[in-house]
This record gives structure tokens, sequence and C-alpha cells, in this order.
């Protein structure tokens, strides 16, 4: 008895430290899109809007962490896309959502368009049909730090995205994701990760991380790690010290275990660019 209220315990213990995490997570970047148009205070198009987190909620959780939700019909219709990064799991990827729903609202409080990331997922809304569009690169981030060999480096990382970019973009009509390593110099490996949003075609997909990838060179040249975020497909990159098999995890641990792709990393600027 003693051990079965332990493991009870333990397992309450661990739920509640993973959902306050969860919950405390600080948005990477958000977008408010005044020049699509506002809605006013009481509006049907608010009232749709309110319904959203209700649907998240009680979605039924699926294993490659996509949903799109619809609700209401012809000016007042709000359309919404949620993404859970590949590795995210289902219960944490419901949580991140439902707090993007929250966390857009309040950070854009009458655009009738706007975007959110976090690390673990993206969730976005619009009074336009955005199911199917290809929209490419919104933000990039950074780790600080260069590497030794920055001409070595950017060989082996410019071979290494097009294997992840081809299987993420070939993925069918749910997981669109896919990871890869290479090694350079002794003693390193980069750990790379592309993935689109599930409702584009391959094409689109090819073309939105093919994107990404172009700003590779302008964000990130020579730094141990960075990302391309945009609201169809995300491509990210990171430097392992010590590392030597095909495994994601480093030797010396990230801040987050269950996200090998968290590093310090500092935003820029928007890219105006593909921006609808």
């Amino acid at each position: 008895m003693g051990s079965s209220w332990q493991i009870f315990f333990v397992s309450l213990l661990l739920t509640h430290l993973l959902t306050l995490s969860v919950a405390q997570e600080t948005p990477l970047y958000h977008i408010c899109s005044n020049d699509i148009g506002n809605f006013t205070t009481n509006s049907t198009y608010q009232t749709n809007l309110d319904r959203l987190p209700p649907f998240f909620t009680s979605n039924s959780k699926n294993n490659y962490g996509f949903y799109n939700v619809s609700i209401g019909q012809n000016s007042d219709k709000v359309n919404s896309i949620a993404l859970c990064r590949g590795d995210v799991q289902p219960n944490v990827c419901l949580s991140c959502i439902n707090n993007a729903t929250v966390e857009l609202r309040n950070r854009c409080p009458n655009q009738k368009e706007a975007v959110l990331w976090y690390d673990n997922c993206m969730f976005r809304y619009s009074n336009r049909s955005i199911y199917g569009e290809g929209s490419g690169a919104a933000i990039y981030m950074w780790n600080p730090y260069n590497t030794t060999n920055a001409s070595a480096f950017n060989d082996a990382l410019g071979t290494l995205l097009d294997s992840p970019k081809t299987r993420a973009a070939s993925g069918d009509s749910r997981p669109k994701f896919a990871t890869g390593t290479s090694a350079v110099l002794p003693f390193k490996t980069i750990y790379a990760l592309a993935q689109c949003t599930p409702d584009l075609s391959q094409l689109q997909c090819t073309s939105c991380l093919d994107d990404s990838i172009t700003q590779i060179p302008i964000c990130c040249n020579g730094k141990r790690g960075g990302r391309v975020v945009g609201r169809s497909c995300n491509l990210r990159f990171k430097i392992y010290l010590g590392m030597t098999t095909g495994s994601h995890r480093a030797e010396t641990p990230s801040p987050s275990p269950s996200s090998p792709m968290t590093s310090m990393e500092i935003p820029t600027a928007i890219l105006m660019e593909n921006q609808k």
C-alpha cells in the first residue's frame, strides 16, 4: 500500500511540475496583423474567437500535433491552425496550444488575424482562409556563441539540412516533421529539425523550407544554433559538444531534456517578406 501511494504521489508531482513548466513558458514572438482589420467588442467575430479554446481542450489527442478549427460563417468566420513541434508529447502539445489561445488574445486584443509562437507550438487565426497557405520566414533566432570553424560548420550544415527538408516535405497529410544529425570536427555533432504544417503540399513545404534555409546565412552564419520560424514551416539547428552518436541528446544537459532545440537564443526583427 505504501509503495502504491508513493508511486501515485510521485506521478502527481511530475504531472504538476510538467503543467507548471508549460504554463510558465514564455512566447518566442507574436504578430498582430493590423493591416487585415480589427473587430469590435461583443461582435460576432469576437464571440466566435472566444469559442476556440474549448475546441482544443475537448479535441481528441492525435499523435502528430496538428489542429485546424473554423467557427462561424461568412465574414465573421474564424479560421485557426495550431501546430506542435513533432517531438512534443500530446499532453504537452495541447497544454501549449491552450496557453497560446489565451496569450494571443491578450497580446492582440482586437486584431482579426494574429499568430504566436512558443518553443513547443504555434497558434494562428484569421478571418480569411489560411488552410493550405504556404507562408515563409517570419522571425529568426540564434545562439550568441560562434563555432570554432565556421567554414567547416557551414558546409556540414548545408549538407545536413537537405535530408530533413526532403523527408519532412514528403510526409503525408499528418506529420511533416523530420530530424537529422551530422558530424562536424572532432567530438561535435549538428542536430537539425525541419517541419511544415501538414496542410501544405510537398511542393509548398519544400518551397517554405527552402525560403527558411536562405535566411540562415543572414541570421545565423557560424552560430552554434539557430532557427527560422514561420506560419507554415520552421527550421532549427544546434551543435552539441561531445556528441558521438546519432541521438539528439547532448552529453551536456540542455535546459529542458524534452526540448532538444532549447538553447540561448536571441530574437531579432521580423522579416517582412512573405507576410500577409
